[in-house]
């Protein structure tokens, strides 16, 4: 509450007290005089709550001295404003900013319930909570497209800082020093991006753009917290342009993964038939060890039965005995005589065998 409003205050009330004691000031002079005189009369049976005649429900005291009373009702309604003037409560996410007699107090009151001195000091609400600031402004970029863009930054005043806020800006701190500064920065760091890098580069810019803002309203007490782009708008012409770029680069690309999609079934079919090749080959590798393995073993197969055969020969013709191929001879006649001997049976000589 300001001293203005408490001089206010204290004024009407006074206005009102005067309005109150000229209207009925005499009035209730009579009544008290009346009800003395009753009271006089009827001596100790008198009842003022009865009296037809008396507001039972006004004290005696304002009956008989109207005018003591509406200055003591004065008294009492400015020692009430008084009272009431020395406490102030501070609002969360607030500090409170000591002013007297309009010099500033370089501290800061916290959250809550403070005092200060009746209608010298005044105590100002600076607010230290997160707020937001919106900037639209259009700018252009460095190939002079034109660019509107919608900048909202996130930002609070620093707590120890909010006296110094208040002492240099007052609470016009947003249109005094955020705007300007915020859109200053704005256009400069636009300037320094084409308009297609401002859609790909955009978190650089925000970047950017981040630390210059802190950099310049550090030394007011204001912390930048966060800088976001809400939008970027540009010229029907450029809209157009990028639009017929971005349906080049898409038939483009489509025209490259049919090429992809053809190159990559061309070489499907030349791994297949190199696979098939390599088969074939595998194969006619395989029968020809076959064969030769098949032609080895016959080889091996022949030879193991020539020297079987040869040793068994050896072996017949070393151990051969006259009797023993006469034995063999008797195992395979047929029981036919020769009609021919050559010598005696004895000798068993040649036999020829005639018809």
């Amino acid at each position: 509450m300001s001293i203005v409003e408490l001089v206010g205050m204290v004024l009407v009330a006074i206005t009102l007290c005067v309005i109150l004691y000229l209207r009925f000031g005499n009035e209730l002079r009579e009544r008290a005089k009346s009800r003395m005189e009753r009271k006089e009369q009827f001596g100790d049976e008198y009842d003022r709550f009865k009296d037809g005649h008396n507001n039972p429900y006004i004290p005696d005291f304002i009956e008989k001295h109207p005018e003591r009373s509406f200055a003591l009702m004065i008294i009492l309604l400015v020692l009430a404003l008084t009272v009431a003037d020395c406490m102030h409560s501070v609002p969360a996410g607030h500090r409170g900013v000591i002013v007297t007699l309009g010099k500033v107090t370089e501290a800061c009151l916290d959250e809550g319930l403070q005092f200060k001195l009746p209608y010298v000091q005044q105590i100002i609400d600076m607010k230290v909570m997160l707020e937001k600031e919106e900037v639209q402004e259009s700018a252009a970029s460095s190939d002079l497209q034109e660019i509107t863009t919608t900048l909202t930054v996130h930002f609070n005043i620093e707590p120890s800082s909010a006296w110094r806020v208040y002492q240099t800006m007052r609470q016009e701190y947003h249109g005094l020093l955020l705007r300007p500064v915020i859109q200053e920065h704005l256009k400069a760091a636009t300037a320094k991006f084409t308009a297609e890098n401002l859609i790909s580069s955009r978190a650089l810019l925000v970047q950017k753009l981040t630390e210059e803002l802190r950099a310049s309203l550090a030394p007011y007490g204001i912390n930048i917290q966060t800088v976001n782009f809400v939008d970027f708008q540009f010229s029907p012409a450029f809209s157009s342009a990028i639009e017929a770029k971005v349906t080049a680069e898409q038939e483009a690309l489509q025209a490259k993964n049919v090429l992809v999609r053809i190159q990559y079934e061309a070489q499907q079919k030349i791994i297949q038939a190199e696979a098939d090749r390599n088969a074939t080959i595998i194969s006619a590798d395989a029968e020809s060890q076959r064969v030769k393995i098949a032609a080895l073993a016959e080889a091996f197969k022949v030879t193991t039965e020539a020297n079987a055969t040869a040793e068994a020969i050896m072996m017949i013709t070393n151990q051969m005995t006259d009797e023993y191929a006469q034995y063999l001879w008797l195992r395979q006649w047929n029981g036919v005589l020769p009609s021919t001997l050559l010598g005696s049976i004895e000798d068993l000589g040649i036999i020829i065998n005639t018809p």
